[in-house]
């Protein structure tokens, strides 16, 4: 049987141990490259990191210990994904905050993800891809959510001016007076514009996805050399 000073001993050196070991993940998740903040069932701040002091210009040492996650991102106190997910929110509740850009990635109402507009973050304010789940404690009870949030106004901005000139395209696709179908890189119809739907009867919900089912015999031979060449 161990004695009470070697008992006590193995307890010190386990504490050390897990002290050690605390520290050096809370570094890790302080300098991760992705802007994370941790919240525990009271839904305190008990994690910041510093991507996340970076994207917001929030300190970490003045929002720990508090309940102001939502300073981070809105301009007067509302839950955040976190939150909602600490409280089982139900759909309803969920929507009512975020509309239709959720997406529950988990049956359990315990993980999900979002992209939102967060015009509070700058000027021209930023597009942010969030993602939040649950961590449990050795009873399986939930214990507190992480929250981790991604900058995509780059990729939005990008997707936008794509969608424009898409429409600019399209529009003067319209216009031009001559047949014109357009292929994609398997070969499959992505567009034909009117007039040669009113040359050759076929409309764009017809083709889409197709193959053209008529091509001239004289003109086989080229057409799929174009093709090739193209794939």
């Amino acid at each position: 049987m161990k004695s009470s000073d070697a008992y006590t001993s193995e307890l010190e050196a386990r504490i050390k141990m897990l002290e050690e070991e605390n520290r050096i993940l809370s570094n890790i998740l302080h300098k991760a490259p992705i802007p994370i903040f941790v919240l525990d069932k009271s839904h305190t701040i008990t994690h910041f990191n510093q991507a996340l002091e970076e994207l917001t210009g929030l300190s970490a040492k003045d929002v720990i210990g508090t309940r102001e996650q939502w300073k981070a991102f809105y301009a007067n106190p509302r839950p955040v994904m976190a939150d909602l997910i600490i409280d089982r929110s139900s759909d309803e509740e969920i929507v009512e905050h975020y509309g239709l850009k959720y997406d529950r990635s988990s049956k359990d109402k315990e993980r999900f993800a979002a992209t939102d507009f967060f015009q509070e973050l700058s000027e021209q304010g930023k597009w942010l891809y969030f993602t939040a789940s649950a961590y449990t404690d050795d009873k399986g009870e939930i214990a507190g959510a992480v929250e981790t949030l991604q900058d995509v106004t780059e990729e939005k901005l990008a997707l936008r001016e794509t969608k424009e000139l898409y429409r600019i395209y399209r529009k003067i696709l319209e216009f031009v007076p001559y047949p014109i179908v357009v292929y994609d890189d398997n070969g499959l119809v992505s567009y034909v514009n009117p007039s040669f739907s009113n040359t050759f009867g076929w409309s764009l919900d017809e083709l889409k996805g197709c193959h053209v089912p008529f091509v001239p015999e004289a003109l086989k031979a080229e057409t799929s050399r174009m093709l090739d060449k193209f794939r």
